[in-house]
């Protein structure tokens, strides 16, 4: 039959991925040495964890829709670029808040805030562990060995931060035989009662590629308030890898958004534990790939407490020949009565070409709880752009207001309006030629 492998044939093309992947970790091997990870535990510990998981065998089921051999094949090295305030001002949002640039992974004191308010910040020590993976994968432990520049960031209970903590991450490519990587490591812990907001925002110097690996962990201590969002606006030629995880104490309530509107390949994973009674967490993403583009989007949510509630929304507008992914896991420990746990993942297909796969997914090992799962997919309707076309407005206009309207339930949740803008002006760009 057509498509199928021999027998013979999978074992070559099993043969020929290890070979790659053996390759990549060689290369990977030599960063970790160039990091001098060997002098930091926390690097040292997940290089070890990364050499064990290794890199997906061929066919492997959590990487069948995200292709690696351009990363495999790639020759990575640490970019070193220094810009300047009117350039780091260019790409930066125009937003009052506590400042942290990272440029190609390193601290950029220059260019950050020298006031942080009520936030403590600190480089990781050699001699500190940061917490446990909430769920491993590999290139959360190669970005954990190979960030060179790991940020501690700690905020005190009871303290109710006013301004958004603004993370900017600004990466160089390069041409040429070697391609530059950065690797973005945060961990922040917000102390009991405590409110906060942060903005993660991932932009490229110039149009050449790229490899991104990011990193955010947070602690929500009980009773606290913490709101994220995450822009991605790298250029057409970047890769990006991201895995964050967020851990939630009792009576806290969590909002995070990710907006991935750039990249070549991007993949960015959030994993979640809700750990005490009553917490709430809204998890949602916006997807908005064009050309060849390919995003791949991953929840993974445990709910280890009785009476929790989650929400989770994840939209897609796939253009062109692009490709999106979601994969979303709700698990319900056998302790966790009265959980309350929704997900939905709605695809706007605008490519003849288009695609998507989409996996929801629940684990429910309790009683007495209420879960549920949903995904649709589907094209603009015609008689929503009839209606509009027929009250004057022109076909190209119509169709972006009804995309625009079909973003609208997600876009309008970001609190911050220079955020919301930035947002609406990379969808717009994105949507020009449709």
């Amino acid at each position: 039959m057509a498509g199928l492998l021999t027998n013979s044939e999978r074992a070559g093309k099993r043969g020929q991925v290890a070979a790659l992947n053996e390759q990549a970790m060689a290369r990977f091997a030599t960063l970790f040495e160039q990091r001098a990870g060997a002098k930091s535990h926390h690097a040292a510990a997940h290089w070890e964890k990364a050499k064990q998981v290794g890199l997906p065998p061929f066919r492997h089921e959590d990487w069948h829709y995200t292709p690696l051999h351009t990363v495999l094949k790639t020759q990575y090295h640490f970019a070193e670029q220094s810009i300047n305030e009117q350039a780091c001002e260019a790409l930066a949002l125009s937003i009052d808040a506590y400042r942290i640039v990272m440029i190609d992974g390193r601290y950029s004191s220059a260019l950050s805030s020298i006031d942080m308010g009520p936030f403590q910040v600190a480089l990781l020590d050699n001699q500190d562990l940061l917490p446990d993976a909430v769920n491993s994968e590999i290139f959360l432990h190669l970005t954990e060995s190979l960030a060179q520049q790991p940020i501690v960031i700690h905020l005190a209970a009871n303290q109710v931060v006013q301004k958004p903590l603004y993370l900017l991450n600004i990466s160089s490519g390069n041409e040429g035989t070697e391609v530059n990587t950065s690797q973005y490591r945060y961990h922040i812990a917000l102390g009991a009662n405590s409110q906060a907001q942060v903005i993660e925002h991932f932009v490229s110097t110039n149009d050449c590629a790229h490899l991104t690996g990011s990193r955010l962990t947070v602690e929500v201590g009980d009773n606290a308030q913490y709101q994220h969002f995450k822009l991605n606006n790298e250029n057409h030629r970047s890769q990006h890898f991201a895995h964050n995880d967020i851990v939630v104490g009792r009576d806290s309530q969590v909002l995070s958004s990710s907006f991935l509107l750039g990249g070549a390949l991007t993949r960015h994973h959030t994993s979640a534990q809700l750990t005490g009674e009553n917490a709430n967490l809204s998890l949602n993403s916006l997807l908005l790939p064009k050309d060849n583009e390919i995003v791949d989007t991953r929840t993974y949510l445990e709910h280890n407490a009785s009476h929790c509630e989650s929400r989770q929304l994840h939209k897609v507008i796939a253009m062109d020949s692009s490709k999106a992914v979601f994969n979303g896991m709700i698990k319900v420990a056998p302790s966790a009565l009265k959980t309350d746990g929704q997900m939905g993942n709605h695809t706007l297909l605008l490519g003849e070409q288009a695609e998507v796969d989409t996996k929801p997914q629940l684990e429910i090992y309790a009683d007495d709880v209420k879960c549920g799962h949903g995904a649709t997919v589907g094209r603009i309707d015609d008689e929503q752009l009839f209606y509009l076309r027929s009250r004057g407005i022109d076909g190209k206009a119509a169709k972006h207001m009804i995309i625009i309207a079909f973003a609208a339930e997600l876009t309008e949740s970001i609190g911050s309006d220079e955020l919301k803008q930035a947002v609406m002006a990379n969808i717009r760009r994105r949507l020009a030629e449709v």
